[in-house]
């Protein structure tokens, strides 16, 4: 009755899983990183309430006849029509430029290049690449490559249909540029959140089937048997589902991070699973029936797999004390599906425990290739204690000279940097941050709280200042302010000469050159309705993200120094948030990190009940988690948001390998074995399931490095390679630290 109780209970979790997994949604919006409540996505917020929308989409192309009748009509073509969409705010182009024209009574704009009645081409050409203004933004320094900016709606509650509008961008522009025989470049914000859901659908895909080969080979290769699979692969299949389901009952949506969950979840879910299927297999060795063996191996090994599950639960929730969003929400899913897994093996158990053939006596070449890993687990054991000190010593020298390079680690979260060097995404954004100006924006936001604060001279002069100190700054193009553009209306006004060109002296001038305006569209973009609100544009290269993100705190002290008392100043929009990244990302690495140890420290103590074991746990779990930062600082490999878990996971999954052999290490002293027969007896009964669970575990987060972003292949690499630091740790390091301490430390059951 219980068996069909635990079967219906886990066949309606799942309906009710599935249904709540269709709800899942991806969000690659840059805010989804934050928590709520974060001052500089609230601030972020408050600038898009005033001024809609930073977004833009930056299409280029090279054409050798740009500067003839033919190639501008092109160019003034493909601008007018790739305005037409909805949500696209604006058009900028050589062919959309306008001049401020003095008119009796009013000052009007009117475009340089007029369809009906073009300019002389290299007339045009000419008064272009004179424009310090123009060259390098809308059209490249040498004027071969030409630009179309498009600002679109943020669309901040609708992500999917931002993306969309820049699908239909890209494939128009495609499309008309292959007809002239052009090749065409596009970036934007919205063009990389639309790779990155592209990309992340393509690696789920991709790893999963793998995953599972992995998985099935490896299993197979183990037990020798096909009725062995249906366990390990029901419980990571249902676990899965049943995280998905998670994943949309929390509204919790899909980044690049939590596309590494179902992966690890995938190599983590059949640790309880393998474990009571060897059990198993044993117990029918002796003899005994399929059900009587199923029940003993589920009972026997109850308390060993809940407190590797429970440690691993431990280090995969300290993500928790991260200040990101994310990865919060990486460690409430891992932590839910590897429980759920342990669940699943022991509801499924009773039903497919059975299915295992009666081994041969046939041991065949594979057990005769483990009878010789067993002499060598033997010898392992001699030379862990005769050369016990060196080990030890050697070991203890190689983490301090790891850990050292800490202080070169860097942190980043530049994402073009993410992408592989030969995508198509990252090729165009580097393409168009070498001819043109970039293809993304900062902003500061200016707000002084009077009406009409933005028509003050003085205010006007910061302003232009603040735009000046921007310009000034690697990797900054273009910029714009009501300043600069009120000193156009100025120069206008004057006959259009040169030494014009500057702020008025006073209010009333500046507020009669604003009256005189007779469309504000263009206004309308730099300042608000009040006069309170304004607003410093500036594009940028994505390539040079790392060092303007280094450069946003000496940008603030600078507006400071200009705006103080009442009124404020603040950088702002999405290179700001990125910048703000990097400060949570080594704030979480630190603060997980030290959960981790706390949480696992606790649960080893418990599940050894020993705290003198407890602490000797941490050896190698720390080495290897210790070591493998210090890989990343001396390989120059960034703490991204990807890196940024693997301390915190890595502690978590690295630690069941120690929980079965510190377990297995007490019971030996317990039953009278002295300190060295219980670690060659340790070694020889678990070294082949540290082995086969650690080499499944690394395979199956190797297979991350066929993924399409540097974060995720990171990950993966590093992880496995902390996993088979831990191989080493636990078979090597462990019982030489063991074979040096005196046995009363180790309890009165190592004295007998």
């Amino acid at each position: 009755m219980g068996r069909l109780t635990a079967l219906l209970a886990v066949l309606a979790v799942t309906v009710f899983a599935a249904f709540h997994a269709l709800s899942v949604t991806f969000d690659p919006s840059i805010e989804v990183y934050f928590l709520d409540g974060d001052e500089g996505v609230e601030a972020y917020h408050h600038f898009l309430d005033t001024f809609d929308s930073d977004q833009i989409l930056v299409v280029a192309y090279e054409d050798p006849e740009l500067w003839t009748a033919d190639g501008l009509a092109f160019l003034d073509r493909m601008s007018r029509e790739l305005g037409k969409h909805d949500n696209v705010q604006h058009v900028r182009s050589i062919t959309t430029l306008q001049d401020v024209v003095a008119q009796p009574g009013s000052l009007t704009t009117r475009p340089y290049y007029d369809a009906d009645d073009p300019p002389e081409p290299m007339s045009l050409r000419e008064w272009v690449l004179g424009n310090e203004i123009l060259r390098g933004s809308v059209v490249s320094e040498d004027g071969r490559v030409v630009a179309i900016f498009l600002t679109i709606d943020h669309l901040l509650e609708d992500p999917q249909r931002r993306m969309a509008l820049a699908r239909t961008v890209r494939d128009q522009a495609t499309a008309m540029t292959e007809q002239r025989g052009l090749d065409l470049h596009i970036s934007g914000p919205a063009i990389l959140d639309e790779a990155f859901i592209a990309h992340t659908n393509r690696d789920i895909l991709l790893t999963f089937p793998l995953m599972g080969a992995v998985i099935i080979l490896a299993i197979f290769g183990l037990f020798r048997t096909w009725r062995a699979l249906p366990l390990p692969l029901a419980v990571i299949g249902l676990a899965c589902l049943w995280t998905a389901g998670m994943m949309g009952l929390l509204n919790y949506r899909v980044t690049i991070i939590h596309s590494i969950v179902f992966p690890m979840l995938m190599g983590i879910g059949i640790a309880s699973s393998v474990h009571v299927l060897s059990r198993a297999m044993l117990l029918r060795r002796t003899g005994l029936g399929p059900q009587e063996a199923a029940q003993q191996s589920l009972k026997t090994l109850l308390a060993p797999c809940f407190f590797t599950t429970a440690t691993t639960v431990a280090g995969m929730s300290s993500l928790l004390f991260t200040t990101m969003r994310p990865l919060r929400q990486v460690g409430v899913l891992a932590a839910f599906g590897v429980s759920a897994a342990l669940l699943l093996t022991y509801a499924l158990g009773p039903w497919l425990l059975p299915l295992l053939p009666q081994p041969s006596d046939d041991d065949g070449a594979l057990e005769g290739w483990w009878s010789k890993w067993d002499d060598a687990m033997a010898a392992l054991a001699t030379f862990c204690r005769v050369r016990a000190r060196a080990i030890v010593i050697v070991s203890v020298a190689f983490l301090l000279f790891m850990l050292l390079g800490l202080q070169f680690l860097k942190v980043g979260s530049n994402p073009i940097v993410y992408f592989l060097e030969d995508d198509p995404v990252r090729i165009d954004v580097q393409y168009i941050d070498e001819h043109l100006a970039g293809a993304s924006t900062i902003e500061v936001f200016v707000d002084v709280p009077r009406d009409d604060a933005m028509k003050e001279p003085e205010t006007l002069r910061k302003l232009a200042e603040v735009q000046s100190y921007l310009e000034g700054l690697e990797g900054v193009g273009e910029t714009f302010s009501v300043a600069e553009y009120v000193m156009e209306l100025r120069q206008a006004m004057r006959g259009g000469l040169e030494g014009e060109r500057r702020i008025p002296d006073t209010k009333a001038e500046v507020s009669q050159l604003l009256l005189m305006i007779d469309d504000p569209a263009n206004l309308e973009r730099l300042v608000d309705f009040t006069y309170r609100k304004a607003r410093v544009n500036a594009t940028i290269k994505l390539s040079d993200g790392d060092l303007l993100q280094t450069r946003v705190r000496e940008v603030e002290l600078a507006l400071a120094e200009r705006f103080s008392g009442d009124s404020e100043a603040m950088v702002t929009g999405q290179s700001k948030l990125i910048a703000n990244m990097n400060h949570y990302m080594l704030r979480s690495t630190q603060r997980s990190m030290g959960a981790a140890f706390g949480l696992v420290l606790l649960f080893m103590t418990l599940a050894l009940r020993s705290v003198r074991l407890g602490l000797f746990s941490m050896i190698p779990n720390v080495m290897p988690i210790g070591i493998t930062l210090g890989l990343m600082a001396w390989t120059g490999i960034r703490l991204d948001p990807g890196t940024t878990m693997i301390g915190a996971i890595a502690l978590g999954l690295v630690v069941d390998d120690t929980v079965h052999f510190l377990h297995h290490f007490r019971e030996r002293l317990l039953a009278g074995d002295t300190v060295d027969a219980a670690i060659q007896s340790t070694l020889h009964d678990t070294g082949r399931a540290i082995i086969m669970t650690s080499l499944t575990l690394t395979a199956a987060f190797w297979l991350m490095l066929l993924s399409s972003f540097y974060p995720n292949i990171y990950f993966g690499l590093l992880t496995g390679v902390a996993i088979l630091l831990a191989v080493i740790a636990d078979l090597i390091v462990l019982p030489a630290a063991l074979a040096l301490v005196p046995p009363s430390f180790l309890g009165s059951a190592a004295e007998r």
